[in-house]
């Protein structure tokens, strides 16, 4: 084995997460703020301890260079499918192929599946991890929906990123403009899309930003935005709307949130009509009739997946 070589081509790639592959071989994150990203991989480490991935199989959602793909696989997993849009991103497949090759790894990979396309699987999973994905996302629900016909009656899913602490509750922020950091919910309305989408969230864990004003900064916001809101001043609005995701001081506005959730098949009170995307099957008010029961005697069919189905 040529160290130095093998090194050369570690080095090529712009990773995101880092490596130890042994032998001295090391990949290192070409991220910012890269202690920031250490102290949220180890906030998310530390809240997966809990999931048992011992003979489960599991699907990775938006897995970059496939890190916690590994991490579930030295966790005993039966199987790991690793999938993410490199379209849609600055990296390329190049990293997660590589570090599987280090690794001896038996993870699959599915670099060419958008989020908004996991239904076409057609697979139900175990375990299901979406780690720092929904925040990117131009529709979160539709996202979400997707993920759950992923998901058997007893699918454990982590789902994991940015919560607005700087928002009134129950809302989020939707701004096309602000690059990766597209969507920001806050808590409550994060737990609105969960369940719309027929999980119910049984856990929940947060890191909070790294500034140690953040409560004060939060209220100052309020205050300010009551104020101007009281005034009529639109135009201070909208640029206090802006400073919610967008820099300067944009992290003491966000909070990392752990969550596991499980699936339901309920009446579901968010939904007065048919929900889209073929959720409705997961609801007996508006399960087909005839249908069975939902994931344990049959998937669901193709035609209730396209978004013109409620």
């Amino acid at each position: 084995m040529d160290v130095s070589a093998l090194q050369a081509r570690i080095d090529a790639i712009p990773w995101y997460h880092e490596f130890d592959f042994s032998n001295g071989l090391q990949a290192r994150s070409r991220t910012p703020d890269i202690e920031l990203h250490r102290r949220i991989w180890r906030f998310i480490e530390a809240s997966l301890e809990s999931v048992d991935f011992r003979n489960k199989t599991v699907l990775d959602v938006g897995c970059w260079d496939g890190y916690w793909s590994f991490y579930a696989e030295r966790r005993g997993a039966k199987s790991v499918l690793a999938v993410d849009d490199f379209s849609q991103n600055w990296a390329n497949e190049s990293g997660l192929l590589l570090a599987k090759e280090l690794l001896g790894s038996r993870v699959r990979t599915d670099t060419r599946r958008s989020v908004y396309e996991l239904a076409s699987l057609g697979q139900k999973f175990d375990v299901v991890l979406m780690l720092g994905v929904y925040y990117h996302l131009v529709d979160p629900f539709y996202a979400f929906a997707q993920l759950r016909h992923c998901c058997h009656p007893e699918t454990n899913v982590c789902v994991e990123g940015n919560e607005s602490i700087g928002l009134p509750e129950n809302t989020a922020m939707l701004d096309l403009n602000h690059g990766p950091g597209k969507f920001n919910p806050t808590g409550g309305y994060l737990d609105q899309l969960l369940r719309a989408a027929y999980f119910s969230v049984s856990t929940r864990r947060s890191l909070e930003p790294p500034a140690p004003e953040a409560a004060r900064i939060r209220s100052k916001w309020r205050l300010r935005m009551w104020r101007n809101a009281f005034f009529g001043s639109d135009d201070k609005l909208r640029q206090m709307a802006h400073s919610v995701v967008a820099p300067p001081g944009h992290l003491q506005s966000l909070r990392r949130t752990f969550r596991t959730c499980t699936v339901v098949e309920e009446a579901n009170p968010l939904h007065v009509y048919p929900p889209p995307f073929g959720l409705h099957v997961y609801d007996p008010r508006f399960k087909p009739a005839g249908y069975g029961i939902v994931n344990r005697i049959g998937d669901v069919s193709p035609d209730l997946l396209s978004p013109a189905a409620c």
